[in-house]
């Protein structure tokens, strides 16, 4: 997420800009500090858009390949629903509001930034009396005078020679080093990172270190008492960011560079500080990533030397010491893994009703408790988030114990003004849980064991949803839309219990499935 990324580069302003003020801002190496000031600048952005890779090559078996992740978001969405009122998409939202808010006051700066370099030109244009190559002499009345802009320097004509010589000297170095394209970098960074009160004062710095420069290279040539003096009677604050002015406050700081002596050469040592400060920023900011290479095994075994598959799922909820039924046979030979399952609705939350006047919340009930009986004939440990008709709220219904995995099962129905829904099963998880690539596998498992079922159709992807039980689960989460109870055909279907057996162990197939991959 871009907001995630700039926070990260005015983390990394924040510590290199420390850096710069707490042992380089006095030095008086200041072609050293302007390549600091720039470089750290661009790695402050670079440092966040690195992503490295940290590759595994895992062996399995041909059957126990995962389905191929997609995603299908077409047609009906499961609406969260607290007491009548619909909580869906709030996130979402305000996430986007964020992003329109952060864009609209970047277009505007950098609109800002433009219309100045315009108003310069326009004033140059204006109030200019003569021009000798770059120099342009303009009146008293310009707001712009004294600076320079780019490869021009623009100078009071009310002046005297000898000041106006100094002035063209100090307005030199800055055209000859370049110094405008330094200001513009700064003032466009300004503009990307608005939010960051840091990167206010590291324009500052660059600001202040072009200066010194310039004052350096003009005493070269001119007595520094006079030049000091030429400072303090032309002193103005600058009012404009495009250009570099020849009396820009602080001033003392400004002349108390001008009389101190250099730093022995020695004192170039403190720039090695920075390599440990950058080692840390790269540890903390630069983004890594899993990637597991999977390589397919002939038949069903795997090779003897074949690298044990890493936890990468990082499943450190699941339990060794659950007992739920000695004398079943266990699905797990290792662990015991803990299965939440939700029963979508409930007491006075009835939800949809179907074509035979059944309510949804007692077909998510009746299918909750099947699958129940069926995860037991496995030994399979389960959890319901509720066993009546009883209302519970939302964020009562996320798990609070370690847990392997979280179901919510739902049906769906044809609303008035809305399109119809898929007649058949669908599986749904939220990209907007941090947990995502977990929940994409337990529930492109699951849909991978569903899409062996007869008689109903299953939908071949997974579906996002922003739902609040998606979102916030803390656990690996899916949603399963068990199919519409507005189609005749469909309820009676799912009106038969040996069918949402069927169902019920398929579901379970897939989870027993993506259970053993953290194994």
């Amino acid at each position: 997420m871009i907001l995630i990324y700039l926070l990260k580069v005015s983390a990394c302003t924040l510590i290199f800009f420390a850096v710069y003020q707490f042992l380089l801002a006095k030095l008086t190496f200041f072609n050293f500090n302007r390549a600091y000031l720039l470089l750290m600048l661009l790695v402050s952005f670079g440092i966040p858009a690195i992503t490295i890779e940290n590759r595994h090559e895992v062996v399995v078996s041909s059957d126990q390949i995962p389905s191929k992740i997609a995603y299908n978001n077409d047609g009906f969405i499961e609406q969260d629903n607290e007491d009548g009122v619909s909580t869906i998409n709030n996130s979402v939202h305000w996430d986007q509001l964020l992003i329109y808010s952060y864009c609209a006051i970047l277009t505007i700066l950098v609109f800002r930034m433009l219309f100045m370099m315009v108003r310069i030109q326009l004033q140059l244009h204006e109030h200019a009396i003569n021009k000798d190559g770059d120099v342009i002499l303009v009146d008293e009345q310009s707001a712009i005078k004294n600076c320079s802009f780019f490869n021009q320097i623009i100078v009071d004509s009310s002046l005297q020679s000898n000041e106006k010589d100094l002035i063209i000297k100090h307005e030199s170095v800055h055209v000859q080093q370049l110094h405008a394209f330094d200001k513009l970098l700064a003032n466009l960074v300004t503009a990307i990172l608005w939010f960051n009160p840091i990167i206010y004062f590291w324009r500052n710095a660059i600001d202040h270190n072009h200066e010194f420069l310039a004052d350096r290279g003009t005493t070269q040539s001119a007595d520094k008492k006079v030049y000091a003096s030429l400072l303090l009677n032309l002193a103005m604050p600058a009012k404009n960011l495009a250009v570099n002015s020849f009396s820009k406050l602080p001033l003392k700081n400004r002349i108390k560079m001008l009389y101190k002596e250099p730093n022995v050469k020695f004192q170039k040592l403190a720039y090695l500080a920075i390599l440990p400060v950058l080692m840390i920023c790269c540890m903390a900011f630069i983004n890594r990533e899993e990637v597991i290479i999977t390589k397919t095994a002939n038949g069903n075994q795997v090779a003897a030397d074949a690298p044990k598959r890493p936890n990468v799922y990082a499943m450190n909820y699941l339990t060794s010491n659950i007992k739920v039924n000695p004398n079943a046979n266990p699905a797990f030979n290792e662990v015991e893994p803990v299965l939440v399952i939700d029963a979508g609705h409930g007491g006075k939350d009835g939800a949809i009703a179907a074509l035979d006047g059944q309510k949804e919340k007692d077909l998510n009930l009746r299918a909750v408790k099947i699958l129940k009986e069926e995860a037991a004939k496995r030994g399979i440990r389960v959890i319901l988030t509720r066993n009546a008709d009883q209302y519970i709220s939302l964020r009562d219904r996320l798990p609070k114990q370690e847990a392997t995995a979280f179901i919510s099962i739902h049906h769906n129905a044809a609303l008035a003004n809305t399109a119809a829904p898929f007649g058949g099963i669908e599986v749904y998880v939220s990209k907007l849980n941090g947990n995502i690539k977990a929940a994409e596998d337990l529930g492109a498992g699951i849909l991978g064991k569903l899409k062996q079922l007869n008689g109903l159709a299953v939908k071949d992807s997974l579906k996002d949803a922003n739902l609040l039980l998606l979102r916030e689960s803390k656990v690996p989460a899916v949603l399963i839309e068990m199919g519409n109870i507005s189609d005749a055909k469909t309820l009676d279907y799912i009106n038969q219990e040996k069918n949402i057996r069927r169902i019920s162990n398929l579901i379970l197939d897939g989870y027993v499935q993506f259970s053993k991959r953290g194994c």
